[in-house]
């Protein structure tokens, strides 16, 4: 038995396509990744990511825009941390599925 999709399920299914990017890239992932324990402030992220502050700020501001962190002013510095704990949810089971599969299927870059 199958059914066609309606409007509104395609609709959610284009927005959880966009959601999902915000975990599909390499840099973005390692960001949420270092946020999960506790809120950090860029220099921070740079310190354990290695990754350039232009390019941390870029991804950060993604990350805000798609609602996967908040951030905090406090004083001269700013502290973001993941907005969501679902979202610490979503990357631990995903490490976890990755644990249960085969790491070479991953290597796949057909997508």
């Amino acid at each position: 038995m199958s059914s066609n999709l309606v409007p509104e399920d395609i609709a959610r299914l284009k927005i959880m396509s966009k959601f999902f990017k915000g975990f599909a890239d390499y840099s973005r992932l390692s960001i949420l990744r270092c946020l999960m324990e506790d809120s950090k402030t860029v220099s921070e992220i740079q310190t354990i990511t290695g990754f350039s502050q232009p390019k941390i700020s870029n991804h950060l501001k993604n990350l805000r825009d798609c609602e996967l962190v908040v951030f905090e002013q406090d004083g001269k510095y700013v502290h973001y941390s993941i907005k969501d704990k679902r979202i610490k949810e979503i990357i631990l089971l995903a490490e976890v599925m990755l644990k249960d599969f085969s790491e070479e299927n991953f290597y796949c870059m057909k997508y």
